[in-house]
């Protein structure tokens, strides 16, 4: 189970896998992916204080308020890879069911 995420300018991003170790979709309304987003998304590269984790985040480390997703059994993602969007830092593995 692994994290990718495109938004390199995150400072969890490490070459394009997530390290933040528990991450927040939010978007509890959300139909789409486009309604999601990653909520431990920080763009400040200069940040080091909230770096916290060299952990390797995995999908079981996501707290998920998209409730409308497939993926999300009570607020924990079940997916066997994740991908959050460059663009947008929403969830493009969401899957409405």
């Amino acid at each position: 189970m692994t994290l990718n995420c495109y938004a390199d300018n995150c400072i969890y991003n490490n070459s394009g896998i997530c390290y933040a170790g528990n991450i927040d979709i939010l978007g509890s309304g959300a139909a789409t992916s486009t309604g999601t987003k990653c909520g431990t998304f920080n763009p400040n590269k200069n940040d080091l204080m909230n770096c916290t984790s060299n952990s390797l985040a995995t999908s079981a480390d996501i707290k998920c308020k998209a409730k409308k997703c497939k993926y999300n059994s009570m607020e924990t993602c079940t997916a066997s890879s994740v991908q959050i969007n460059y663009n947008n830092t929403n969830c493009d593995t969401f899957i409405s069911y």
